[in-house]
């Protein structure tokens, strides 16, 4: 469960949002292979963090980082 400023996000909520992100990324070729999350507090207001592995399928290889 993450919660910020007495909002409560489920395990289960969350999940939902990257089964979502999994179908968006799969017509571009990508896979979501893990994830992770945790609440940042340290800024005004406080907020979700997800960070996301996201792999190239077999034979997509990224040419070169996004500088944005």
């Amino acid at each position: 469960m993450l919660s910020v400023n007495k909002e409560k996000t489920s395990e289960t909520d969350l999940f939902k949002a990257v089964i979502e992100a999994k179908a968006l990324l799969n017509p571009l070729g990508f896979i979501l292979a893990e994830y992770t999350s945790y609440v940042d507090t340290s800024l005004a207001p406080c907020h979700y963090v997800l960070f996301w592995e996201i792999k190239g399928k077999k034979g997509k290889h990224c040419k070169g980082l996004d500088p944005k």
